[in-house]
C-alpha cells in the first residue's frame, strides 16, 4: 500500500498561480478544491483567489523538491511551514 496521496474529487490542494508576464503580480499559491481527475491522474481545480474563482486543468503535481514551485502547477498543502 502507498503512502502517498492521490489527487480525488474534493480534495483541498495548492494550485501556483503563474502571475503575469510583467512581473506585476508574482506567482503564488491559492487554495483549490480538485474537481475531476483524468485518466493520467492529474487534476482540474476550482481555484480561489482575492480576484475570483479559476478553472485550470488537467495540471501536473509541482516538483517537490526544495526550491520554487513551478506556475502552473499545484502540489499538497504543507503543515510544516514548507513553501506555501
Amino acid at each position: 500500500m502507498s503512502s502517498t496521496p492521490v489527487p480525488t474529487v474534493a480534495r483541498i490542494v495548492h494550485y501556483v498561480s503563474r502571475g503575469s508576464a510583467d512581473g506585476r503580480y508574482p506567482s503564488t499559491c491559492r487554495a483549490a478544491l480538485v474537481t475531476a481527475v483524468d485518466e493520467a491522474g492529474q487534476p482540474a481545480l476550482a481555484v480561489f483567489s482575492p480576484e475570483g474563482f479559476h478553472f485550470p486543468g488537467p495540471l501536473p503535481h509541482a516538483d517537490p523538491t526544495p526550491g520554487e514551485l513551478a506556475p502552473g502547477t499545484w502540489h499538497w498543502p504543507t503543515r510544516d511551514g514548507g513553501p506555501c
